[in-house]
């Protein structure tokens, strides 16, 4: 017991699984209130070099141990690494599962793509239908899905919602499903996710969201569908002036340059609304080569001189549309779905690139 009344616990390191071999065998100290037991087998992570900072240490079982003896002798990238974890995402421990699925959170779209024919179908929807499945683990799924499901399997998205209306606290995981969604249905599926969240102004602000986010994934990470179909969906959103500002950009980045006149109207608009919108349409106007484009930002030069000076300043430290923050939505609001795609799964911290180690009490 420290000083300050802190337990204190000693901890011998049996074994260096990455980072500084020396640390083999020393002892250290940290704050903890683990119960004692001489057999018991700990997970360590420590931060830094000349005065490591410990993470709590975590009791880990002899398999779970096995599976972190085994890392040297995996690929150190690519499809066949992550071959290598697709197994122990169904493993019984759960210290080896959260470490699986670390590696899939960090994966590309094209490793997983690599791998689908590796993938089980039948888990993976069992998964998605698992109410108990944690959410980051269900967006796993949806994106394991989108590689190995077959058109029927589209269905799993009405299932998922009609789950959350009877269940306000289930989370679908809106942006994955929805991105799978229009994966496995195609056109048909985007006509419907267009209809019932991009252009429907009652929709929920949360689904909308996630449902750009999709959208934004398939036109920059996937190849499913064309991207100047995914910026016609996109387009529906700007006769929303509370969510215009989220698409604008996206437009921007993919050279839908059909969008001028909206984007002028917007500008023009005495809502609440207009003080978000001015600087995006300004950098989408200011970004688009068409002589038409240059007119009308002569015309917002007439009608709000400063607000266009302001967001051309501000092009001269950060430069391009992709500088433009996208908002996620407000937790407060019902059934929020999950967000910030830049791939379909969720990513999660990797703590191997710290010291870690296998330690005894």
């Amino acid at each position: 017991m420290g000083a300050d009344g802190v337990r204190i616990c000693r901890m011998r390191i049996t074994e260096v699984v990455k980072g500084d071999a020396s640390l083999n065998a020393s002892v250290v100290e940290l704050e903890s209130a683990i119960e004692r037991s001489e057999d018991a087998v700990f997970w360590l992570v420590g931060f830094g070099k000349s005065n490591v900072q410990w993470a709590p240490p975590t009791r880990i079982s002899a398999e779970a141990v096995s599976y972190l003896q085994g890392l040297s002798k995996v690929p150190v990238k690519g499809p066949r690494r992550l071959e290598h974890f697709l197994d122990f995402l169904q493993h019984s421990d759960q210290f080896v599962v959260a470490d699986a699925y670390n590696e899939f959170a960090e994966a590309s779209s094209e490793d997983i793509a690599a791998i689908k024919n590796k993938l089980d179908r039948r888990w993976v929807i069992a998964q998605l239908r698992d109410k108990s499945a944690p959410t980051h683990r269900r967006r796993l799924c949806w994106t394991f899905l989108s590689q190995c499901g077959t058109a029927a399997d589209a269905s799993l998205f009405d299932e998922a919602i009609r789950k959350r209306d009877v269940d306000p606290g289930f989370e679908p995981s809106m942006d994955a499903a929805i991105a799978c969604f229009i994966t496995l249905g195609g056109e048909q599926a985007l006509a419907r996710i267009e209809r019932d969240y991009l252009a429907s102004p009652g929709a929920n602000y949360a689904d909308s969201y996630a449902a750009i986010n999709a959208i934004r994934v398939h036109g920059t990470d996937l190849n499913v569908m064309p991207r100047a179909r995914l910026a016609t969906a996109l387009r529906l959103v700007l006769n929303r002036p509370a969510l215009a500002d989220l698409v604008i950009p996206d437009l921007a980045r993919w050279k839908d340059w059909s969008a001028i006149d909206r984007i002028v109207e917007l500008f023009e608009l005495p809502t609440q609304e207009t003080g978000v919108l001015k600087p995006v349409a300004v950098r989408y106007l200011k970004t688009c080569p068409l002589p038409a484009a240059s007119k009308a930002l002569d015309r917002l030069r007439t009608i709000d001189p400063s607000a266009v000076q302001l967001a051309e300043s501000s092009m001269m430290f950060h430069s391009g549309l992709a500088t433009i923050p996208v908002p996620p939505p407000d937790d407060t609001l019902p059934n929020t779905g999950e967000s910030n795609l830049p791939s379909v799964a969720e990513k999660m911290d990797d703590s191997r690139d710290a010291n870690e180690f296998s330690t005894r009490k």
